[in-house]
């Protein structure tokens, strides 16, 4: 897991101080049930926080984030909020030309719709009086080949286990309300209306100046390059096909006492999310929220095939920049008549390159038509949720 929070000096969550947060105090006065149960006494706490938002005029809430890629090594630096209060990196794996530094955009995606369902089921229930006494969410998907240059997650699907008293009929209206009410679910299910990104061209010089380090355009032509073209190498006659894509495999993990969402990324949980609520619904400020990353990794997905297209086409790159705006309408509150969704969802990209305006505007083109997740999120998709009761097994890892 890769966050931080722009602090003086910056702090850098670590295993340490990450246990420590995730353990704490719940609030001191709760019932006889909730004090056995912390995450009942968590959802006690979150229903008194839904109730006095109810009764406040509530605005939209703004989502900016920036995705930078980084000179040689071309990894996607991810920073989630105006100032950049929280950094992710994602990376690809070393056959891709990668470092494997960081989740790469697809998994980050599922990873961060895990933590955006186990969110919602949490608010669900605090706002229904569901009482919960473990939850994880395990979601998963198998891309999909959408046309010769097109693939992406597709398929979407989860599992929500829930350690619960409460009757199948209340766990079914909660499963009901999470997906009328989740503003994530709606961001994938629903074509969105996203802009074509601005591009603000800036021509550098044909030739580096030799004192300069290595930088983007060495990774470009000398690694992404030949990575991108051996992928692009169709199999001989009669040689075997590639096996098909591998599901992607998420867990989230709701920290009882505090609601915090820790997310395992893969089969092996090699790389790690974390995501908090928002302020006025008991967040603690120590990670994004889950809005915030679903568009940020829309962002790293763009830089990634901005990338990826450049080496393709044979377009140098000397710096490479993405934003992204958006905003999601409120929750709770008096004036609110309707779930929260997204709107107003548009990018910016920044450009140096010796290549010439028109080469820059067909290269922001094929990244467009070929964007995994720009076009995951201006697509329809099909999700589908079930419940199991109990524990998740391996909750406990």
């Amino acid at each position: 897991m890769s966050i931080a929070r722009s602090m003086s000096p910056l702090k850098v969550i670590g295993a340490t101080a990450l246990s420590a947060m995730l353990l704490l105090a719940a609030p001191q006065v709760v019932s006889a049930e909730d004090a056995a149960s912390p995450l009942r006494a968590y959802l006690a706490a979150k229903h008194d926080a839904i109730q006095a938002q109810s009764t406040k005029p509530a605005t939209p809430t703004a989502i900016h984030a920036k995705v930078t890629a980084e000179s040689r090594s071309g990894v996607r630096r991810l920073r989630i909020g105006q100032t950049g209060e929280f950094q992710y990196i994602s990376d690809s794996g070393r056959d891709y030309a990668g470092y494997n530094l960081g989740a790469g955009s697809w998994d980050s995606l599922v990873g961060t719709l895990a933590s955006a369902v186990a969110d919602e089921y949490i608010v669900q229930a605090a706002a229904q009086g569901v009482p919960l006494d473990a939850l994880d969410v395990v979601f998963t998907s198998i891309p999909e080949r959408k046309s010769e240059n097109l693939a992406y997650p597709n398929n979407l699907s989860y599992v929500a286990y829930i350690d619960s008293p409460a009757t199948d009929a209340q766990l079914q209206a909660l499963k009901r309300a999470v997906h009328e009410k989740s503003s994530a679910i709606d961001l994938v299910t629903r074509p969105q209306q996203v802009s074509h990104a601005d591009v603000e061209y800036i021509h550098s010089p044909a030739t580096r100046d030799s004192k300069l380090p290595p930088g983007l355009r060495d990774f470009i032509t000398e690694e992404k390059r030949p990575a991108v073209l051996a992928r692009q190498v169709k199999p001989a006659a009669g040689k075997a096909k590639p096996a098909g894509p591998e599901p992607l495999v998420a867990r989230a993990h709701v920290e009882p006492h505090t609601g915090l969402r820790r997310t395992f990324l893969g089969k092996d949980g090699y790389h790690q999310q974390l995501h908090d609520s928002a302020p006025e619904l008991l967040g603690y400020a120590l990670a994004p929220t889950v809005e915030e990353h679903l568009l940020g990794v829309t962002g790293t997905c763009l830089t990634h095939i901005f990338e990826v297209q450049a080496a393709s086409r044979n377009v140098l790159l000397d710096s490479l920049e993405l934003t992204v705006d958006g905003q999601v309408s409120p929750r709770f509150g008096s004036n609110v008549t309707s779930p929260a969704r997204f709107s107003d969802i548009r990018y910016k990209v920044r450009i140096e390159s010796p290549a010439s305006e028109q080469e820059i505007d067909a290269l922001r083109q094929s990244v467009e038509a070929t964007c995994p997740l720009y076009n995951l999120v201006k697509d329809e998709q099909k999700l589908e949720g079930s419940i199991v009761r109990g524990a998740y097994a391996e909750a406990a890892r």
